[in-house]
């Protein structure tokens, strides 16, 4: 089972000009924590992800999880600050985590 937890919400204002208008986007930031049931050696542990969802006028318009960032809650918060810092939308998630990374 994963459980979420709000880490960041964020009210902006797109650019009409990388969006064609100009409309007030809300990106949420969470932090999400599931078991590891697959390897014996590490049963019971804790797996944290990352999950941004964009809403407009509280509709979701995308979201996108990456369930199996890291063991490490203290590295994953870290990122996630850095995430919300930047901006960074569902769509540019996995792209902008390849770069954290040097993938």
């Amino acid at each position: 089972m994963m459980t979420k937890y709000l880490q960041k919400k964020i009210d902006a204002v797109t650019d009409e000009h990388i969006y064609g208008i100009g409309n007030r986007i809300n990106l949420e930031y969470y932090m999400t924590e599931s078991n590891i049931g697959k390897f014996d050696e590490l049963s019971g542990s804790k797996v944290y992800g990352i999950e941004i969802i964009s809403k407009s006028e509280d509709a979701c318009m995308e979201s996108e999880v990456i369930s199996n960032f890291s063991c490490c809650r203290e590295k994953t918060k870290l990122v996630l600050d850095k995430l919300a810092d930047n901006w960074v939308t569902p769509m540019e998630l996995q792209y902008i985590l390849d770069d954290i990374l040097g993938t």
